[in-house]
């Protein structure tokens, strides 16, 4: 039986987020062809909930408001092979349609942290019992085939040790608290640590600025090889401020 697809957006905490949340989703709808093969789950609080959210999504599902609620909701996708997109980005390429030729073999794919692209980030680099170590994993968006149940326990595991971590539940001896409140931390725990998921298979999209390109990059310096698929606002976005 043919896998399912679909897109998974998640949206709590702040109005704001449900708002470029819909953005999100409306500019996928606009570049993806055939647009009616485009599924799209939208994750959100029921409080934030409008016609505009049931019109663009396929399927929506209620979350709290907890701000990494974006874990909880990659682990109820309801499509096997799923591309998971931070709320604050927006497509802006018909190759979108191509997201699902990135699986290839892999379990779960994702955008890297590279040394060259250092410049922009807020904390990478971090000591460890062992030494010296650093985040080269990006969850700002996924492809990941929840066919498997390994992927699935992955996925659970992921909101479990993140939401642990932010509820002084369960941290390790030996890491500053300043990582605890990002979830790349439990991603590069459960990936470098956890003998479970020692065999997971887990690929970088090709060309991968193409599919999370922060707009604090300097373009001169930091860009794709082809045009741009998903842009990322985060940095520098008013996450407070309302929109009109």
């Amino acid at each position: 039986m043919e896998k399912t697809k679909g897109f998974v957006i998640v949206a709590s905490h702040k109005r704001n987020f449900y708002l470029y949340a819909l953005n999100l989703a409306e500019s996928i709808r606009d570049f993806y062809e055939p647009e009616e093969e485009c599924n799209i789950c939208l994750v959100t609080e029921e409080r934030f909930i409008d016609d505009r959210g049931y019109d663009v999504a396929d399927e929506v599902i209620f979350c709290d408001d907890h701000y990494r609620s974006k874990l909880w909701g990659m682990a109820k996708s309801p499509y096997d092979l799923t591309m998971y997109i931070d709320a604050d980005m927006e497509c802006e390429h018909e190759d979108i349609i191509k997201v699902w030729d990135e699986m290839k073999d892999y379990d779960m794919v994702y955008s890297e942290l590279t040394d060259d692209r250092d410049y922009i980030y807020a904390e990478r680099d971090f000591d460890t019992p062992e030494g010296k170590s650093k985040f080269t994993l990006c969850g700002g968006v996924c492809l990941y085939d929840m066919s498997k149940p390994i992927v699935r326990e992955f996925m659970d595991d992921w909101w479990d040790l993140t939401y642990r971590q932010m509820n002084d539940t369960w941290w390790p001896d030996g890491y500053a608290d300043s990582l605890k409140s990002w979830d790349q931390f439990s991603l590069w725990w459960l990936t470098e640590k956890e003998e479970k998921y020692k065999d997971l298979k887990i690929g970088i999209f090709d060309d991968d600025l193409r599919w999370n390109y922060y707009n604090a990059f300097n373009w001169a310096r930091t860009q794709p090889k082809d045009p741009v698929i998903l842009r990322h606002f985060s940095a520098g976005l008013d996450k407070d401020k309302p929109i009109v």
